[in-house]
């Protein structure tokens, strides 16, 4: 499957589970909310790895940075959810809050980065990355996403806008 295939796929995978989540009953959310962490987790630390160096080498150097600044964000909203008790008034606000940011990302990637990335890449190269791209998925999905996601969102600086 080639990188941007593979990507939007999950990025639909995300999708589903804030769908789930905002509908869910308290105890189904708080797992939800575990399983959004781990895929988003997963998800920003293979585009980081390898697609944003990869369109880096293609030129891309501006959406990129600016993706990182949402990575970033995503991050720290992971964290605080994941910090946030069971009975937190603010669990379902900060759910909103990261759904938000990650549906804004994934709309940006989707219209942006992944048409350009299309029109300056070889298809052969797109699926050599997607190829990267799930071997590093499968490698970290053995991996502590949770405990990463906490660490890695309470370690970072504050964002600028």
């Amino acid at each position: 499957m080639n990188a941007i295939d593979l990507l939007k796929l999950q990025h639909r995978e995300v999708d589903v589970l804030f769908m789930r989540a905002s509908k869910a009953a308290l105890d189904e959310k708080v797992g939800l909310l575990g399983q959004i962490a781990e895929k988003l987790t997963l998800h920003t630390r293979i585009e980081e790895q390898h697609l944003y160096p990869f369109a880096r080498r293609m030129g891309i150097q501006d959406l990129v940075d600016h993706s990182l600044k949402e990575h970033m964000e995503a991050k720290r909203l992971i964290a605080n959810l994941l910090q946030c008790k069971r009975s937190d008034p603010k669990l379902n606000q900060e759910l909103a809050q990261l759904q938000q940011t990650v549906r804004q990302h994934v709309k940006e990637e989707e219209e942006k980065l992944f048409p350009r990335l299309s029109e300056l890449a070889s298809a052969e190269d797109l699926e050599q990355l997607g190829g990267t791209l799930q071997q590093s998925a499968d490698e970290l999905a053995n991996q502590e996403l949770l405990t990463m996601a906490e660490n890695e969102g309470s370690a970072l600086p504050p964002v600028q806008s």
